[in-house]
């Protein structure tokens, strides 16, 4: 599962002995802003949502995360509080490695700190690639990605579009001018609280435009 995978049998073999399943209600939150940090979570089904406090302590949506994800190791490792808020998206099944158990490892076993590192740069590179995105792309482009990447295999994504402008981080009156020329290129449908992919490779065609 996502980082997890990419370790050594024994490290696996520590986390399933040490971890423990969680499931979580959508909308669920899992830890808020500005909490100690109690361990890892690791998304095995459903989808998170990520929020930061920026102005008057008003939650931005930064980062989607899907089955994979990985996160809690940067404030767990620095003893610090937690910097965002985690809730769940969907229905969620979540395994949960805790605190103490990553603290007592790294004490007997120092050469695992290099798992631990590797987890900071995949979630350092999903943030900086999600920066450049809205720096550089224009929101038709950062509309398709996100579609492309949420959508199931039969191309529908489960997603209101209050909740995609949230993603995007634009305002819903920017979202509608996207999903406009995307639908009038024959590139998306919408529905009630979906959106379905038309035309793959007429959607893709914007995925860099900027």
């Amino acid at each position: 599962m996502g980082w997890l995978a990419q370790q050594p049998p024994e490290f696996r073999d520590w986390a399933a002995a040490v971890g423990r399943w969680r499931h979580y209600q959508r909308d669920q939150v899992l830890y808020v802003a500005g909490d100690p940090s109690d361990g890892l979570y690791g998304l095995a089904e459903g989808a998170f949502d990520i929020t930061f406090p920026l102005v008057a302590e008003e939650p931005v949506t930064i980062h989607r995360a899907e089955i994979g994800f990985w996160i809690g190791e940067s404030a767990l490792l620095a003893y610090e509080l937690r910097a965002v808020t985690l809730h769940a998206a969907a229905p969620s099944r979540v395994f949960f490695i805790p605190g103490n158990a990553v603290r007592a490892l790294l004490a007997q076993c120092p050469e695992h700190w290099r798992a631990f590192y590797l987890l900071s740069h995949i979630n350092a590179v999903t943030a900086v690639n999600l920066l450049a995105q809205t720096l550089a792309l224009s929101v038709p482009a950062r509309v398709a990605r996100r579609l492309l990447r949420l959508a199931d295999p039969s191309g529908v994504v489960s997603v209101t579009q209050d909740d995609l402008a949230k993603l995007i981080g634009v305002a819903r009156a920017t979202l509608q001018r996207a999903f406009d020329e995307l639908v009038k290129a024959g590139a998306i449908e919408t529905g009630y609280r979906s959106i379905t992919i038309a035309d793959q490779a007429a959607l893709e065609r914007y995925l860099n435009q900027q």
